[in-house]
C-alpha cells in the first residue's frame, strides 16, 4: 500500500490510480485481484484510519474439529436420509437453528457456513455425491393377495402331487399312482415344464486377454437382434414333441 501511494503521490511520475497499484502488486509477485484489493484498502484507510488486519500465518479450525459437534451432525444426516435424501441445504439449514447458533456462540465460534462450505463438510463426513447402489427388491412379495395366491398354489399342488409318477435325483422311478377316476376311464397327471432363452446377437465374454500394444475398436451399441429358444420338458418323456419336430 505505502509502494502503491509512492507512485501515485511522486511529482516527477504521471501513473494512473490503476497503474500505480498494477505496479505496485507485480513487484510484490502479485496480479490484478491483489492490485485490486490495495486499491479498496486504501479507500478503507482514508474512510476510517485504520489499516486492513490479516490472518497470514495464523491457523484457522474447522467447527467440524469438535468431535461431538461433528457427530451430531453426522446424526442429522443420518435421520434425514432414511426417509430420502439430504441435500447440502440441510447443513447449512442445521447449522442455522438457534439451538445451534446458541452452542457456536458458547465456543466463540457462532456463524452461518454458506452451501459451499456445507458441500466440503459433507465430504468430511464421508458423504459422496454419487448414484444410489440398489439392493434387494422387497416389495410386493408379501402383499394380501400374493400370499393368497401362492398358499392355494401350494394347497393346490400338494393335491395334484399325489397323481404325479414320482422320480428321485438320479431319474429312477420311486412311486407310479393308479390315477384317479373320472366317468368311463382313469388317468394320472403328466407334469409338463416350459423354460425359455434368450440370446443376443451383441452379447459376448467382455473379459478376455488384451496386448498391450491392442487398441479399442468400434463397437454396437446395445445388445441388438435377438433369438428367443422355448421349450415344453417332460420327466417321462424329455422334450415334448409333435412327431419329429
Amino acid at each position: 500500500m505505502a509502494g502503491m501511494l509512492n507512485l501515485y503521490l511522486d511529482p516527477m511520475l504521471s501513473y494512473t490510480w490503476r497503474e500505480c497499484s498494477l505496479l505496485s502488486s507485480k513487484v510484490g509477485g502479485h496480479g490484478v485481484n491483489h492490485a485490486r484489493n490495495m486499491r479498496t484498502w486504501i479507500r478503507h484507510f482514508l474512510a476510517t484510519e485504520k489499516l486492513p488486519l490479516h490472518r497470514y500465518g495464523t491457523f484457522c479450525s474447522s467447527i467440524l474439529e469438535d468431535e461431538n459437534f461433528a457427530q451430531d451432525v453426522q446424526l442429522h444426516l443420518t435421520e434425514i436420509s432414511k426417509n430420502g435424501y439430504i441435500r447440502a441445504q440441510d447443513v447449512v439449514d442445521y447449522i442455522a437453528t438457534p439451538d445451534i447458533q446458541e452452542r457456536l456462540a458458547k465456543l466463540g465460534k457462532a456463524c452461518t457456513i454458506s452451501l459451499r462450505t456445507a458441500q466440503r463438510w459433507l465430504g468430511k463426513l464421508s458423504w459422496r455425491y454419487t448414484k444410489k447402489r440398489n439392493g434387494m427388491y422387497i416389495d410386493g412379495h408379501e402383499c394380501e393377495d400374493i400370499v393368497a395366491y401362492r398358499q392355494g398354489f401350494v394347497e393346490r399342488w400338494k393335491q395334484y402331487e399325489k397323481r404325479f409318477v414320482i422320480f428321485d435325483n438320479d431319474g429312477n422311478e420311486l412311486s407310479r399312482p393308479s390315477g384317479f377316476a373320472v366317468p368311463g376311464v382313469r388317468f394320472r397327471l403328466i407334469v409338463v415344464t416350459h423354460d425359455e432363452l434368450t440370446f443376443y446377437e451383441n452379447d459376448r465374454q467382455k473379459t478376455k486377454w488384451v496386448h498391450a500394444n491392442e487398441k479399442a475398436v468400434a463397437e454396437r451399441k446395445g445388445e441388438g437382434q435377438s433369438i428367443m429358444i422355448s421349450d415344453f420338458l417332460t420327466v417321462e418323456w424329455g422334450q415334448l414333441k409333435d412327431g419329429e419336430k
